[in-house]
Order: C-alpha cells, then structure tokens, then sequence
C-alpha cells in the first residue's frame, strides 16, 4: 500500500464509488427532479477521498522534496491548469453571453463579481482558477485536483516534521495527529470567522484533517482490516462494523444545502461534520475491505470493474461529466428538468463520459500527465 507501484483492487473500487457519488449529486444538483437523496452524502463524499488520498501517500519514490514537487506538477497542477484553460475555451457563455444569466453563480474569496460582458466572465473565470484555486467554471469539480495538489505538498512538510519529533516520541503519528487536529480547528475558524484566501488554504487546513487520518490510518487497515489471518479482524466483524458506521452515519448527520468543502462551507456543528464524516469514511472503508473478499460471481465482477475503470479515468470524468450537465444546463434545462425525464440526464452523462474517456486517453493524454493507452485499455473493466 505504501511505495508499491501495483493498483490495490479495494482502494480503487473505493475511489471509482465516491467519484460515481460525486457525478449523481452534480446530476442532483444541476437537475433538482432526478431526486436521488446524494445531499445527505454530502458529510462523506470528499472527506472520504481525501481520506483514501492520505492513505496512498508515500515519498518512496522520491529522494527528495524537488523530485517530489515535480511529480505532482505534473501529474496534478498541469492538468488542473490545462483542463480549467481547455473547458473555459469550451464554455459556451463565451460565445453566447445571453446564456450567462443560465450559468452557475461565482463566488471569489466572498467576491460575487458583477460581470455584465463577456470579457468579465473570462477575467473571473481566470481568477477562480489562478487565484482561488476552484477551476473555471466549465470544469469546476478541478478543484479537488489542485487541493489534492497543495494538501500532498503541505503533508510532505508535516511528514518531516513529524519525523523530526519521532526520535524523541518514537512515532510520528501522534505528531501528525496533533498537526492535524490543530489545522482542522484553523480551517473551521476560517469558516466561522468567513475568511476565504487566495489558492483556497482555508480549505487546505481542513482538507488536511482528513489527509492526515488516511495516513495514520495506512498501517492498521493494512495489518488489522486487510489481513484476514490470524492477526486480522474477522469478515463478519468487519461487515457488521460497516453496516454500524452507516447507521450512526445516519444518525449524526444533518445534511445542509450549503454545504462544501470547497468553499469551505461546514455546517453549524464542528463535533457533527466531524462524527458524520468519520462514520461514513468508516462505513465505506469497511464496506469496501469486506467486499474485496466476495467471491467475484460475474455481476460482482463487472460492478468492480466499473468503478475501477471510474477510479483509472478520474481526471476525465470529472472534467466531462460536469462540462456536460453544464451545457444541459444552459442549453435546455427547462426541458430535462421535469418528473421522471430528469433522470434521463444520468444516461446522457454516461454516453458522454464514455465517449470522451478514449478521446482524452489516446489523443489529449498530455493534458492529463498520463501515457498513451488504446481504446480498449482506456475503457478495459478489467
């Protein structure tokens, strides 16, 4: 799980399902009669990643810090850029400004920026992908790209300086459960206090806490969940501590409309973000490690293979699937956004999403920091 360059089933299958809840809520979101309830996932979702982020965390690869640095400019600040630069261009309010009153509000470190012409719509669009670090808004889901990018150089400081203080505490675990706590408490009173920076730090201290948990939490899923001898934990125990985590996760938590761990938006209760968020990184973890031990009965094996897949093309999907509700949304939202024809609109985002995977894996892979893969690669379940 640490410096292995081999793909770990469960974790992928893990992502590839938080990414597919991420893409229906957007559905959701952008077409309120496709009612699926994904609000009240909202607690889960993007904790939940950045918790599996923190997890796969590893400098093994990398003798230092510049090398480092290197690898995740490339793999993740350059697509963030190229992609936010690529679907602005593709934004249809830049040709047609009529449709702009249509397009998704901006909201700019607590600027709402008065845009009457087209060049004010791709200033702001600039700025919020330069400056606030949340993508254009052709391509806005891009903000996870580039938190993921400044959390995983802000953890690569905190790992040090954890290492530091191991030689007197022998871990440095708790080290780094100290900083963590210490920027959540940052992060929330950022939020309290209505304080938004450029590049969205505010929401990197929070993003931090839940990092920092995944790779704390790295060594006893590996030894305890994952080991199923004589050391590990028993299926049935780890199935039933699923299904108890899902059940206290629907207990504890508040869903919230304005709710984001974009904007840094985290409710009115910080021990509820915190309890709702834990129980439903727990409910997920568990659920996906007991899964991974089913027998792979061929409908079993097609679904894993699916959110595999979703896992391998995450940068695309999340580009595209928003990119298109998007056009939907300017373009003939009237029309889908009734009973029942709504929920026609996940079709229509698969069939783009599907089409799009080759065409960015076989012709636009610089964009993405990736290498040249077939057609049948690219959209391989396997």
């Amino acid at each position: 799980m640490g410096g292995s360059s081999a793909r770990i089933g469960w974790i992928d299958e893990f992502k590839g399902f938080v990414l597919l809840l991420v893409c229906l809520y957007h559905v959701e979101q952008s077409f309120p009669q496709a009612a699926m309830g994904t609000l009240h996932l909202s607690a889960l979702r993007m904790s939940a990643f950045f918790f599996i982020s923190g997890m796969l965390f590893s400098t093994r690869r990398f003798s230092n810090f510049k090398n480092y640095f290197v690898h995740k400019t490339r793999v993740l600040l350059v697509p963030y850029i190229l992609l936010s630069l690529l679907f602005l261009a593709l934004d249809p309010v830049v040709y047609n400004f009529d449709l702009f009153p249509k397009a998704p509000r901006m909201t700019i470190m607590n600027i709402r920026p008065e845009i009457a012409t087209t060049w004010d719509y791709l200033y702001w669009n600039l700025a919020k992908i330069f400056v606030a670090g949340k993508s254009s808004i052709g391509s806005g889901p891009l903000w996870f790209v580039f938190t993921l990018y400044s959390v995983s150089l802000l953890f690569y400081a905190v790992q040090k300086v954890a290492c530091i203080f191991a030689k007197l505490l022998k871990k440095p675990s708790p080290v780094v459960a100290g900083i963590a706590v210490a920027s959540l408490a940052c992060g929330w009173l950022m939020y309290k206090n209505h304080i938004r920076l450029p590049l969205g730090i505010e929401r990197d201290l929070t993003v931090l806490f839940f990092f920092a948990c995944g790779w704390i939490c790295k060594a006893p899923i590996r030894d305890k969940l994952c080991n199923w001898g004589k050391r590990g934990i028993p299926w049935s125990l780890v199935a039933a501590t699923s299904v108890t985590a899902f059940v206290l996760y629907a207990a504890s938590e508040i869903p919230d409309p304005n709710f984001s761990i974009m904007n840094n938006d985290l409710g009115k209760s910080l021990p509820i973000f915190v309890a709702s968020s834990a129980f439903g990184i727990t409910g997920l973890v568990t659920a996906f490690v007991a899964m991974d031990k089913i027998p792979d009965i061929p409908p079993i094996r097609i679904a894993k293979g699916i959110l595999r897949n979703i896992s391998r093309n995450a940068l695309v999907i999340l580009a595209v699937h928003w990119y298109i509700l998007l056009v939907m949304r300017l373009l003939c939202r009237d029309s889908f956004n009734k009973p029942g024809i709504a929920y026609l609109s996940i079709g229509v985002v698969a069939a783009g999403v599907i089409a799009a995977i080759p065409l960015f894996r076989c012709k636009l892979y610089r964009l993405l920091g990736k290498e040249r893969v077939s057609v049948r690669e690219s959209l391989s379940i396997k």
